[in-house]
């Protein structure tokens, strides 16, 4: 008899718990503001004819879309979050980002993705090494940086390689600061390369 009513309690939790309490989380999917750049009608002249960034290299999870974290008491340790995401993957975002950004700059009468269209002034590769948040507590910050190379479309080898880096403290802990966030960054990476060239 004592079985048969812990079985029943059982039954009863087991359902109470599939029946109420809170809903399942919802997926969150985020994406980038767009990135136009400052820029003055001086620096406007056009430089180049074409530029072309090549699609951004990226590694093990940035090849997925689940935004990625790290604690300060963990920084070996890169965990993503379950429910919040990217509406592409890194790789793609900041492909787009730094297009719209070069693209707004006026250095060049195109900004392109195919090295097959026309003959490039210069061919940019990227490649991601950190895209992510970094939790502190209470706090957050974001954390971009990219390998960039660039090189010439007439002459074999590389011009120069750079690493651009962006760490920003965040004003709250949401998502949605976060991906305003990340879009600053990368349009402050985005400044600084139109210098660079």
């Amino acid at each position: 008899m004592f079985r048969f009513y812990l079985l029943l309690i059982f039954i009863l939790s087991a359902a109470s718990c599939s029946l109420g309490g809170d809903p399942a989380p919802q997926d969150h999917f985020f994406r980038l503001p767009e990135i136009v750049l400052d820029v003055s009608e001086q620096s406007q002249k056009e430089i180049f004819e074409n530029v072309v960034i090549k699609p951004v290299k990226a590694s093990g999870l940035y090849h997925e879309r689940a935004i990625l974290f790290i604690e300060a008491d963990k920084p070996l340790e890169l965990q993503r979050y379950h429910y919040s995401f990217w509406a592409s993957t890194p790789a793609e975002l900041i492909h787009q980002a730094l297009i719209q950004g070069l693209q707004s700059s006026g250095l060049a009468k195109l900004v392109s993705r195919n090295i097959f269209e026309t003959r490039p002034d210069y061919i940019i590769d990227t490649r991601i090494v950190h895209f992510e948040r970094l939790i502190d507590g209470n706090s957050a910050s974001i954390h971009i940086a990219l390998d960039v190379s660039l090189r010439s479309g007439d002459v074999a080898g590389q011009a120069w390689n750079k690493r651009y880096v962006v760490k920003k403290k965040l004003a709250s802990m949401d998502m949605h600061t976060s991906a305003e966030a990340f879009g600053d960054g990368l349009k402050e990476i985005s400044t600084r390369l139109k210098n660079d060239l």
